[in-house]
């Protein structure tokens, strides 16, 4: 993460590394690419720097990685448990917004009780992610965890909060827990 409102590109190209093989792009040419092109696809309500969950997904969708959409639920379980599942489903890795909203992780795996391919009858233990904040130490949140850290899920509630922008309200995720989601392939 080049700059404190890069956040968004930085997991953005952390997950188009995941999901293409060779070697990673860490450039910052790449990132500066990816915000404008986050911003773009971000609504008129953006305020600031920075970008919103809709861009997140609209420009992975304009990169030519499928399908993705933005959902928002009630609890911090089930925003989790449906991360795993599309994770699992499209092997695509999960957006995540943490710290209220300002601040964006990539899950990258888990650990669960039940394949979330097979039903839906699991709970996720654990969940692989990448903070691009690392090594750097927010002066509200704390110190970030490196890369490919495992997180057990009742750890979450230090950083995946729920969304709450306080400049700007956005009714469907306020409130909500927020993640970008990878959408499974029609199989027609």
């Amino acid at each position: 993460e080049f700059t404190a409102w890069y956040c968004l590109p930085a997991a953005m190209q952390t997950m188009v590394n995941i999901m293409e093989s060779g070697k990673p792009d860490r450039t910052r040419r790449t990132q500066d690419r990816l915000y404008r092109l986050a911003r773009r696809y971000s609504t008129d309500r953006l305020d600031g720097k920075g970008a919103e969950p809709i861009g997140w997904a609209r420009a992975l969708e304009h990169l030519g990685y499928g399908e993705w959409e933005v959902k928002a639920y009630r609890t911090r379980g089930q925003a989790v448990k449906a991360a795993a599942k599309a994770l699992r489903l499209t092997g695509r890795p999960v957006g995540m917004l943490t710290w209220r909203g300002a601040h964006s992780w990539v899950m990258s795996g888990f650990r669960a009780t039940a394949d979330p391919a097979l039903t839906n009858r699991f709970s996720v233990t654990s969940i692989a992610i990448q903070d691009v904040w690392y090594p750097r130490v927010s002066s509200i949140w704390g110190s970030s965890d490196p890369p490919g850290t495992w997180m057990r899920v009742e750890d979450l509630g230090r950083d995946f909060l729920r969304y709450n922008r306080w400049t700007v309200k956005y009714p469907g995720l306020d409130g909500r827990y927020v993640v970008v989601l990878p959408v499974p392939e029609d199989p027609a």
